[in-house]
């Protein structure tokens, strides 16, 4: 009898685990938690997820197709402490460094010195440029550990934030609901491909091979000045960064790069800029598939350091069949909890 009884327990321990466990998995149909209760954003994505996973739905999207893609800077992270998170790992480093060419120095201070204030013309080549020559003969383990570090200073403009703490968490909630509807999520930006992938680590859950950026060029330690076609990579050498640049991946750069890496034309785009609008035009351009692109407007200047002018971009987007995200209007809240915006010197 005891022996009886014993293996009902167990059993029913067994089943309450299974059932919890299946409840900690369903799939998550709707974000709220960070989105205003009228939020016309949000209830259009509600409408859209709810629709394209239900198998008895005419929108229906097999899970083999669910691609998303996103821009990172400004649509899934903070763009404004007071640059983008690359300006700055860029110029903090550049500017640490006793063996930094005077020319790269340059773009460093032209980078600090224009904070805060509007991004100089042409700022994003100078950069990326200048980037490519800083890091030059770094190896991915080196640029790694240089990224870690950046991650934990501090949100420039913010209190109790860091900048790899910097994540919008009305995105993040939209990001976990395409995870766990089986989406296939990708990050395509103007950003370099492998600081993104050092960035993200161990806060967005997709593999590197996920993440798409600019390009900067690559070799190997012993191979001199040989072309790579004609050299073998040999035990012993490690890749590291070449010091080229080879164009920055924005606009219809990003479209190229969807076909070329993804090899699929997405569902879902999230962007924030002009610099991210072909790539959700072409999302939902004679696609086969129920699709959506979203724009986020960066025009709340009371919790951020957006502007309000931003707000006359919405009926250029929607036009053309974007939804806007309004910052100031769609999220109840932007940062984690006890972030908030701080006077800037």
């Amino acid at each position: 009898m005891k022996k009886t009884i014993l293996l009902l327990i167990v059993l029913s321990l067994l089943l309450l685990a299974s059932c919890s466990s299946t409840k900690a998995s369903a799939p998550v149909n709707s974000v709220s938690l960070y989105w205003t209760e009228n939020s016309d954003a949000a209830k259009n994505f509600n409408d859209y997820l709810a629709s394209v996973t239900d198998p008895k739905s005419p929108d229906f999207i097999p899970v083999e197709d669910r691609v998303a893609v996103f821009d990172l800077d400004g649509t899934l992270l903070c763009e404004t402490c007071p640059w983008c998170f690359e300006y700055m790992v860029f110029a903090d480093y550049a500017l640490s460094r006793p063996d930094t060419s005077e020319d790269v120095k340059k773009v460093a201070r032209e980078i600090i010195d224009s904070a805060w204030g509007e991004k100089p013309s042409g700022m994003s080549t100078r950069q990326a440029t200048a980037g490519a020559i800083a890091y030059k003969g770094m190896t991915m383990e080196e640029l790694r550990e240089v990224v870690h570090e950046a991650r934990k200073s501090p949100a420039e403009g913010f209190s109790g934030m860091t900048r790899g703490e910097a994540y919008y968490l009305p995105m993040l909630e939209i990001f976990s609901a395409l995870k766990s509807n089986g989406f296939d999520i990708y990050i395509v930006t103007a950003t370099e491909r492998n600081v993104v992938r050092y960035l993200i680590e161990g806060y967005l859950d997709i593999p590197f091979s996920h993440v798409i950026g600019t390009e900067y060029g690559y070799e190997a330690t012993g191979q001199g000045k040989t072309p790579d076609a004609d050299y073998t990579f040999k035990s012993g050498d490690k890749i590291v960064f070449d010091g080229n640049y080879y164009g920055e991946n924005a606009k219809t750069s990003k479209v190229d790069a969807i076909i070329r890496e993804i090899g699929k034309q997405p569902v879902l785009a999230f962007g924030n800029s002009s610099g991210d609008e072909a790539m959700e035009i072409y999302t939902i351009s004679d696609n086969k598939y129920r699709s959506a692109a979203f724009m986020i407007l960066a025009d709340d200047s009371t919790r951020e350091y957006g502007n309000e002018a931003n707000a006359k971009k919405r009926e250029s987007y929607e036009k053309k069949g974007i939804t806007v995200i309004s910052m100031k209007d769609d999220w109840k809240t932007i940062y984690k909890e006890n972030v908030s915006k701080t006077p800037v010197k």
